[in-house]
C-alpha cells in the first residue's frame, strides 16, 4: 500500500495517500501479531494445510486489501469492496467502480499483479506436488495424490511445500518482475504514458485485464501486449516457471500449437465473414488485426479489446461475437500460467483421445501410437480432463442458477458466471449485445460472484482433493 500512497503524494491527492498509508500501517501491525501468534505451529498434514491457506488467502486477504477502498468510497459497502479485491487478486479484473482516481487503478493493477505471482508460485509449490491444476494431465497421475497421502500401505513423501515456496519464490519473482519491467519500458517507448503503461504491463503479465479507461492503446502498444501474452499460453514460454516440466521447444509444445490452431481457425472464419462486404484493403487489415489481438487476449483470459474492434465491427457489419469470446475464455491458457479457464492441455487430451477412439471404431484391430504417454496413462489423463470439463460446466450452471435466484436475468447470469469462473472479468463488457455491469446486483449475488472467482482460480479438483478424507490422515 506504500506504492499507491507514494503515487498519491506525487499527484497531490493527500486524502487518498492517507487512506493507503494508515491502512498499510494497521495491516502491517496485525500481520506482525499474527506471525508471533503462529510461530512454531506445525500442521499434521502439510499439503492440505497449504491448500487450505491458499483458499483462505483468496477469501480473507481481500478483506484487508479493500480497507483503503472503504475509506475512499464509504458508499461501496463491505461486500462490494471485498468483491472488488477478490476480482483483482484472482486476476479476474472486474470492477464495480465506474469513476476511480488513477491511484486506485494503480492499486487494483498492483493487487492483480501480486495475484498473478501467487498463482504461479502456488502452481509449482502446492498444486504440482498434489497433481492438481492441470498437472494431473501433465504427469499422468491421479489428481490430489501427493503430499501426505497414503497410497496402499506406502506413504508418498515429497519435499515440504514451504521449502518449494522458498526455492521458487525468488526465481519466479525475478523473472516475473523482469518481464513486467521490460514490457513497461516497451509500452512507454511505444507511446503509453508512464502510469498507463505500468498498469497495462502488470495487467498483461497477470492476465487481469485492468487498464486506464481514458488511455487507449495504439497498434504498436497492442503488438507488444500480444507478444507478452504468449507467457499465458504455455508454461514453456516463461523461464523459471518450467520446473521439471521442461520438454519440447515452445513451437513444438502441445498447448502453444493448440492455441495457434484455435486462433487461426476462428480468426479466418470471422475475417472471411467480414471480408464479404470489404471494399478497401485498409479496412480489411484493420479487421484482421483487431481479431488477432482480441481473440488472443480472451484466449489467455486477459480481456483486452483492440481499439480497432468497434470500428471494424461497424465497417463490416459483424455483430458482437460474444459466444465465441466466451468460448475462448472457457478454453483458457496453459498450465502453470496466470490464465484461467479449463486449460488448453485438458482440451488437447480430450481431443486426442476422441480421435483415437473414433479411429478404433473405424479400424477395430488397429494398433495406434500412444505417443510419449503409455496407453493406460493417456486414458486416465483423458478421463480426468473430461471430468474436470464437466465439473467446470456444472459450476457455470450452478452459479447461473444462484444468480438468477437473486434477481439476474438469464443472459447477464450466464455472462457473469463464465466471466467469474474463467477469471476474465472484461467479458461482461463484450460478451453480450450490451455491456453488463458488475454492480447493482445485491450483496447475495456479489457473494456468489466472489466465491465463483475463487472457485475458478482454485479449480474444482483442488477443492475435491481438499475434501477427500484420505487427505485428512497424518
Amino acid at each position: 500500500m506504500g506504492v499507491p500512497a507514494s503515487h498519491a503524494v506525487t499527484v497531490g491527492a493527500f486524502p487518498v495517500a492517507r487512506a493507503f498509508f494508515y491502512c498499510g500501517l494497521m495491516i502491517l501491525a496485525f500481520c506482525l501479531l499474527l506471525a508471533v501468534a503462529l510461530n512454531g505451529y506445525r500442521p499434521r498434514n502439510v499439503a492440505r494445510s497449504h491448500l487450505v491457506q491458499l483458499a483462505g488467502a483468496y477469501l480473507l486477504v481481500p478483506l484487508a486489501l479493500c480497507l483503503p477502498l472503504l475509506r475512499l468510497f464509504p458508499e461501496l459497502g463491505l461486500v462490494q469492496a471485498w468483491l472488488e479485491m477478490v476480482s483483482c487478486l484472482t486476476t479476474t479484473g472486474a470492477s464495480l467502480l465506474s469513476d476511480m482516481p488513477p491511484t486506485v487503478q494503480l492499486w487494483r493493477a498492483l493487487v492483480g499483479w501480486m495475484g498473478g505471482f501467487l498463482t504461479l508460485l502456488a502452481a509449482l509449490s502446492i498444486l504440482a506436488p498434489m497433481n492438481l491444476g492441470g498437472f494431473e494431465v501433465v504427469f499422468g497421475q491421479s489428481a490430489g495424490r501427493g503430499l501426505g497421502v497414503v497410497q496402499g500401505r506406502q506413504r508418498v513423501r515429497i519435499p515440504d511445500p514451504s521449502l518449494r515456496m522458498k526455492r521458487y519464490s525468488g526465481q519466479i519473482l525475478l523473472v516475473y518482475a523482469g518481464l513486467t519491467l521490460m514490457l513497461w519500458l516497451g509500452l512507454v517507448l511505444a507511446g503509453d504514458p508512464a502510469l498507463a503503461g505500468l498498469i497495462r504491463a502488470m495487467s498483461t503479465l497477470s492476465t487481469s485485464g485492468i487498464q486506464l479507461a481514458d488511455v487507449p492503446a495504439n497498434r504498436l502498444v497492442e503488438g507488444l501486449v500480444v507478444v507478452f501474452l504468449v507467457f499465458a499460453l504455455s508454461r514453456q514460454a516463461m523461464p523459471g516457471a518450467r520446473h521439471r516440466l521442461s520438454g519440447p521447444l515452445l513451437y513444438q509444445e502441445t498447448e502453444f500449437r493448440l492455441a495457434l490452431s484455435i486462433l487461426l481457425v476462428l480468426g479466418l472464419a470471422l475475417l472471411t465473414y467480414q471480408a464479404t462486404g470489404a471494399d478497401n484493403l485498409s479496412g480489411l487489415m484493420m479487421a484482421a488485426w483487431s481479431l488477432i489481438f482480441t481473440l488472443t487476449s480472451f484466449l489467455t483470459t486477459t480481456g483486452f479489446v483492440s481499439q480497432d474492434w468497434a470500428p471494424a465491427a461497424l465497417w463490416s457489419g459483424l455483430p458482437v461475437p460474444g459466444l465465441i469470446l466466451a468460448a475462448l475464455a472457457l478454453a483458457g491458457g496453459g498450465v502453470a500460467t496466470t490464465a484461467g479457464g479449463v486449460k488448453l492441455i485438458r482440451l488437447s487430451m480430450i481431443y486426442s483421445h476422441a480421435v483415437q477412439e473414433l479411429r478404433h471404431q473405424i479400424y477395430p484391430h488397429s494398433v495406434g501410437s500412444s505417443g510419449q504417454m503409455p496407453r493406460p496413462v493417456r486414458q486416465q489423463a483423458a478421463m480426468v480432463s473430461w471430468m474436470f470439463a464437466m465439473l467446470f460446466l456444472l459450476s457455470v450452471a450452478a452459479t447461473m442458477l444462484l444468480l438468477t435466484l437473486f434477481g439476474l436475468g438469464f443472459e447477464p447470469a450466464l455472462v457473469l458466471a463464465i466471466a467469474a469462473l474463467t477469471s476474465c472479468g472484461p467479458l461482461a463488457d463484450v460478451g453480450a449485445v450490451l455491456p453488463i455491469s458488475w454492480a447493482g446486483h445485491g450483496d447475495a449475488a456479489n457473494m456468489v460472484l466472489g466465491l465463483a472467482m475463487v472457485l475458478g482460480r482454485l479449480e474444482t479438483l483442488a477443492l475435491i482433493a481438499l475434501l477427500d478424507p484420505e487427505n485428512w490422515q497424518e
